[in-house]
C-alpha cells in the first residue's frame, strides 16, 4: 500500500481559486495534503468537502494558518503553536499499513516575519526528537534554501532576498539535514533545480518534503506539479512524495 503526501501553499487561503486548487489535488490523488497559507478555515472546509477528505486545522500565531486534509481517518491531531514559531507546526496521526504514521506541516518565517527560519528549526526539532526512531514526515513551505541549491534569475524588479542572497548561510535546511532528515526531492533529483516559487516565474525551491530515515527508506517517487493550471491556482507549485 502506497502513501502519497502533497505539500501545497495555496496563497492566502485559496481566494477565488478553490476549484483550480481542488482540480490539481484531485488529479494527484494524495492520501494527505498539507495546506500552507490556509488563511480561511471556511475555504479549507470547502476543499475538504469537495475532495472528500478529513480536515485538521491549525491556528497559527498570525493569520497564516496551516491545515491537513487526509483521505485516511485522522486518529490524533495536535497543533504545536509555540511563541518561537512565526506561524505553527500542525501534527496529525493516521494509520498506514496498520501502523501509526505522524505527519507534520509548517510554514517557516518569510522575509516579512520574525524570527528567522534558522531560529525556528531547533524548536521544531525539539518537538520531533521523541519520535526520532519512528516513521514520520515534515512538509511545508520552509522559506529557506538548501546549501548548494541553485537559484535562477529573479523576476524583473525583484532583488535576491533571504537564503537567495549572495553568501547567505542557509542554516535552516542544513539543520534538518544534520538532524538526519532526508530531503525527498533532492534525494531523487540530485541535478534538477526543482524551483517551486513563484509559479509564474520560478527561481527558488522553497517547498519541501522531509522524511525520517525510516520513511526515506520507503520513498519511491517525488516531484512538483508544474504547468499552466498550477500557475493559475497559486504562487507556489505543489510538491508530492510517495512511499511504498
Amino acid at each position: 500500500m502506497t502513501m502519497k503526501v502533497l505539500s501545497y501553499n495555496i496563497r492566502m487561503g485559496g481566494g477565488g481559486r478553490l476549484p483550480e486548487i481542488a482540480t490539481i489535488v484531485r488529479r494527484q490523488r494524495p492520501d494527505a495534503v498539507a495546506l500552507l497559507e490556509a488563511t480561511s478555515r471556511a475555504n479549507a472546509e470547502t476543499l475538504a468537502g469537495e475532495l472528500g477528505m478529513h480536515l485538521a486545522f491549525g491556528e497559527a500565531s498570525n493569520e497564516i494558518h496551516v491545515a491537513w486534509l487526509s483521505r485516511l481517518p485522522i486518529r490524533r491531531r495536535e497543533n504545536h503553536r509555540r511563541a518561537a514559531l512565526a506561524k505553527t507546526l500542525l501534527e496529525v496521526e493516521v494509520a498506514w499499513e496498520g501502523m501509526p504514521l505522524r505527519l507534520f506541516a509548517t510554514h517557516l518565517a518569510s522575509r516579512h516575519d520574525v524570527p528567522l527560519p534558522e531560529e525556528e528549526v531547533p524548536v521544531i526539532l525539539d518537538v520531533l526528537y521523541p519520535i526520532a526512531n519512528e516513521p514520520h514526515l515534515l512538509v511545508g513551505d520552509l522559506n529557506a534554501l538548501r546549501p548548494g541549491d541553485p537559484v535562477g534569475p529573479p523576476p524583473p524588479g525583484v532583488t535576491k532576498w533571504g537564503d537567495a542572497a549572495d553568501d547567505a548561510p542557509r542554516r535552516a535546511i542544513q539543520l534538518l539535514v544534520e538532524a538526519g532528515y532526508v530531503d525527498c526531492y533532492r534525494m531523487l533529483h540530485p541535478q534538477e533545480p526543482g524551483y517551486t516559487y513563484p509559479a509564474d516565474a520560478p527561481w527558488m525551491r522553497l517547498d519541501y518534503v522531509f522524511a525520517s530515515p525510516q520513511m526515506a527508506a520507503r520513498l519511491c517517487a517525488c516531484d512538483l506539479v508544474a504547468g499552466e493550471e498550477a500557475r493559475r491556482a497559486s504562487d507556489h507549485f505543489p510538491l508530492w512524495a510517495e512511499f511504498r
